[in-house]
C-alpha cells in the first residue's frame, strides 16, 4: 500500500495487542487536517451494480473535509477474508495513513448496530463476483460522477494473500506521547 500512488485504500489485518482484527486503510493525496479527524468519521457501504455486475462500495466522510469512496469486488477471497475477521470479532480498525507520514487511527467495537448491514449482507456478498475487466469498468464509470460526490479512491493489495501476512507486511506504529 505504501508503494501505491494516492489516494488508495486497502483491506487487511493488523495486530493489537496479540489479536488480530480487520483494517480498512487509506493512504489520501492530502493530509487529513486534525480539527477534521478530531471529529471522527462516518463511515459506510452499499452495493453499487454496473452493466450486472455489484461491487461493495465503502465510504469514507471526514467532516468538513472530503468524502473518501473506494470500491471492491465483493466476492474477493481477501476482502471476505477481512469481511469475516470483522465480523467474527466484533472488532475492526481504520487508518489513514496521511502524506507527512502521520496516521489517524480509529477503532470501533462492532455492536449490533454497527456495520449491522454488512453483517447481513455478507452471504450474499460473497457469491457477488465479477472479472477484473468489468471491475475496471466499473471503477472508471464510478470516478467519472461519484454519486453522492467525494474522491475515487484506487483499491490496492487486492490480489496477494501475502499482504495479509503480518510477519512479513508490518508496519509499526507509536502513538503521540
Amino acid at each position: 500500500m505504501m508503494a501505491a500512488g494516492s489516494p488508495c485504500f486497502a483491506l487487511g489485518y493488523v495486530e493489537e495487542r496479540g489479536s488480530h482484527c480487520g483494517v480498512i486503510a487509506l493512504r489520501p493525496a492530502t493530509p487529513i487536517p486534525s480539527a477534521s479527524s478530531a471529529q471522527g468519521f462516518r463511515f459506510g457501504h452499499s452495493v453499487l451494480g454496473f452493466d450486472g455486475k455489484p461491487v461493495l462500495h465503502f465510504a469514507f466522510e471526514f467532516y468538513g473535509h472530503v468524502i473518501y469512496r473506494g470500491l471492491v469486488v465483493p466476492g474477493n477471497p481477501i476482502i471476505q477474508a477481512v469481511i469475516n475477521r470483522m465480523l467474527e470479532t466484533k472488532d475492526y480498525f481504520f487508518f489513514a495513513i496521511n502524506p507527512d507520514q502521520t496516521v489517524i487511527a480509529f477503532r470501533s467495537q462492532l455492536e449490533s448496530a454497527n456495520l449491522a448491514g454488512l453483517k447481513t449482507n455478507q452471504k450474499q456478498f460473497e457469491n457477488m463476483s465479477c472479472t477484473p475487466e468489468q471491475y475496471e469498468k466499473a471503477v472508471k464509470i464510478f470516478t467519472k460522477k461519484p454519486d453522492p460526490p467525494g474522491l475515487v479512491m484506487k483499491w490496492v493489495c487486492r490480489n496477494d494473500w501475502d499482504y495479509l501476512d503480518l510477519t512479513k507486511y508490518r508496519l509499526e506504529l507509536n502513538p503521540r506521547q
